[in-house]
């Protein structure tokens, strides 16, 4: 392969590298697709070097382990209840094995190497230039215009939680310390790389929180504990003394800060608890074990933690807390989604790559004995010591947090992952034994056909899905900012046709014609866009049966046609996908007092108004309001009712009014399953 061919692979694959960094810091996925296609055209165009001869052979385990645990997942996304959210893990599988395949294929040599690591560090300064200016600028600040972080509150970089910034600038801390410290750079890159590193530090202090700042303690003591075990044997008695002052020093200082974050993170969890918020894993997790229950071997299916979230969420959960999403520990969220098979094919895959990586940086201990080069020199052992402590840093963070179900984070593991594999190219070529029949040996040649056939499917879904997901944002701004604009449609339709699996499309469009609807409309006019919007909300729930958000709008619009059994089961459906869930239970509330159901009605409000998970009493208040109206109406006039379900304040009568029912529920609440706190 010519280099020119071999330059354009690799400008493509670190356009993708960074664009799919950049964007990919949430686990949406309406703006990652463009990162995900450029990744899958480098795949696409490397079959350039299909048969280019290669120096070293591929460790056989590590990938053998990795081509397990891809295939695994990829079949249990094949089978999983919602397609949509299976893609979503899909795509994200096939992204990273493109970065690890495409890795091992073209960055042979050291000078490749150091350019991915170049790409690394600009996304670190660039989530550090972001917090600068959401500092001093504008906190909601984000790369694209139009959007803003939702979590204001602390600035966050280019991440929408401030958790997953600190947590991003903690695990790459250790990176920038063993380039800094074993790297034959220059002097004045080496300080770089310190520098890097101090900021990356600092950030983290001032902006994260308790788990982010124990994952920078994890990594920076992984890093420690490994440079000691190189240079231990080469150090004098009083270079040894030095060292433990100095390590005395640097766990003094790390003590003091944990104390410090330690109070601070106690009086504020002190001072929420007094007043009823109370956000802690315990009850995530617990609702990830109940998933795990319900399929223990082969697991519920890609991102069922979605539906399982709701469906065993614990009251214990302050309402403060919409939805979880996630199971908040990836261990945990894997056994859960996919089974018993699916963590053991991921930690078989984790204990192989660290202890081929182990091994190569063990090799190391007592490597020059001098006074002089107490500390060796080597870009490759630089690469692979921080590859294993960053590593470290991101499995412990993923014990408390969703971070691999970024983009952001699974690329960055996927490339230290490859770096473990072949941390020394020149190396492995010296244990090669004989010339391979195929170019680099068998499995070089499986890897860059798989990198191909998962590139070329990433480009033609990824080009698909990018302007399907345009459609959908441009028709879901222009709902919001005007939600009787008719210029939505043409969006909607687009989407619809683009992406036939997306529910989000069709119950939108269902939400858009209800909109459409004035004081104005004729009646058989009326029924007609009832009736187009009843069928876009049937599509949707065949698609997504469990979105209880789209069942509120959907159920409405069926008690408007008439349908009233038909209301009531798709309600009933929802409170079983959900059974915690406020929303539900004032559409059930309205659905009863819509037919006259006064006492069931009443029941239901008083449910609402103290619903563990979207509570609005406001609403419930509102409700039974409106019932003691009706109830004094009907006294004055001689009719009776049943004994309420609850004490009702009398005193509220006299303020009762009727309040005017959106037909199809609150579009507010509909949308793609936002990133969990």
């Amino acid at each position: 392969m010519k280099v020119s061919w071999r330059f354009l692979v690799v400008t493509v694959f670190l356009a993708g590298f960074l664009v799919t960094g950049l964007l990919g810091t949430s686990t949406s996925m309406s703006f990652i697709w463009p990162g995900y296609v450029l990744l899958g055209l480098a795949g696409a165009i490397s079959v350039g070097v299909i048969f280019k001869e290669v120096s070293f052979v591929l460790p056989k385990w590590t990938t053998a382990a990795v081509f397990a645990l891809g295939a695994y997942l990829l079949i249990r996304a094949c089978d999983s209840p919602v397609e949509y959210f299976a893609r979503e893990d899909a795509a994200l599988v096939i992204a990273a094995f493109l970065c690890y395949g495409l890795f091992l294929s073209l960055f042979t040599v050291q000078r490749w190497r150091q350019g991915l690591v170049y790409a690394l560090a600009a996304l670190v300064i660039a989530n550090l230039a972001f917090a600068v200016l959401q500092n001093f600028v504008n906190p909601s600040l984000w790369l694209i215009p139009g959007y803003e972080r939702t979590f204001p509150d602390r600035v966050g970089g280019l991440f929408n939680h401030p958790d997953h910034f600190a947590g991003f600038l903690a695990v790459t801390v250790p990176l920038w310390l063993a380039l800094a410290t074993f790297g034959r750079s220059e002097r004045i890159v080496k300080m770089a790389w310190g520098g890097l590193a101090g900021l990356s530090m600092i950030a983290v202090l001032l902006t994260g929180g308790m788990v982010g700042l124990s994952a920078l303690v994890v990594g920076v003591l992984a890093f420690a504990g490994l440079s000691c075990m190189i240079v231990w044997p080469n150090l004098g008695v009083r270079r040894r003394s030095a060292l433990l002052c100095g390590i005395a020093g640097v766990a003094v200082v790390a003590a003091l800060g944990l104390t410090i974050k330690t109070v601070a993170a106690g009086r504020l969890v002190e001072n929420n608890v007094a007043k009823g918020a109370s956000e802690s894993l315990l009850p995530i997790w617990e609702a990830g074990l109940k998933q795990v229950a319900e399929a223990p071997l082969a697991g519920t299916g890609s991102r069922t933690s979605y539906i399982y979230g709701r469906a065993f969420r614990s009251g214990n959960l302050d309402v403060s807390v919409t939805e979880a999403e996630f199971v908040h520990n990836e261990y945990l969220q894997t056994l859960a989604d996919y089974g018993i098979v699916g963590l053991l094919l991921l930690l078989a895959m984790l204990a192989v790559h660290f202890t081929h990586g182990f091994r190569f940086v063990k090799a190391y201990v007592g490597f020059g004995s001098s006074e002089t080069k107490a500390v060796p020199r080597s870009d490759h052992l630089a690469l692979a010591l921080g590859a294993l402590a960053t590593l470290g840093a991101l499995g412990y963070l993923s014990a408390f947090d969703f971070v691999m179900h970024m983009p952001v984070f699974a690329i960055l593991a996927a490339v230290l992952l490859a770096v473990l594999a072949a941390p020394d190219p020149m190396a492995a070529a010296l244990r090669q034994q004989e010339k391979a029949i195929m170019p680099g040996g068998s499995l070089m040649f499986a890897n860059r056909s798989v990198v191909f056939g998962c590139g070329l499917a990433m480009t033609v879904f990824g080009v698909q899905f990018t302007r399907s997901e345009f459609n959908y944002e441009l028709a879901r701004l222009a709902f919001e900012a005007d939600s009787r604009n008719f210029k939505q449609f043409r969006q909607l339709q687009a989407a619809r046709e683009l992406d036939p699996k997306n529910p989000f499309a069709f119950s939108l469009s269902a939400h858009a014609q209800v909109a459409g609807i004035t004081p104005d409309t004729a009646p058989r006019d009326r029924r007609q866009v009832l009736g187009t919007a009843g069928r876009y909300f049937s599509h949707a729930r065949e698609l997504y049966p469990q979105d209880v958000f789209a069942a509120i709008g959907h159920a409405a619009v069926l008690d408007e046609l008439g349908w009233k059994d038909r209301a009531r089961r798709r309600l009933e459906e929802a409170r079983e996908h959900a059974p915690l869930y406020g929303n539900l239970m004032l559409a059930e509330a309205e659905h009863r007092l819509r037919h006259g159901e006064v006492s069931e009605a009443e029941s239901a409000f008083l449910d609402a108004s103290a619903a563990a998970a979207f509570r609005d009493e406001e609403a419930a208040l509102e409700g039974l309001r409106t019932i003691s109206e009706w109830k004094l109406i009907a006294q004055q006039n001689g009719i009776h009712f049943d004994e309420p379900a609850g004490k009702i304040e009398r005193s509220l009568v006299r303020e009762a009014k009727v309040e005017e029912r959106v037909v199809a529920g609150d579009a507010g609440g509909q949308g793609k399953p936002a990133e969990a706190e």
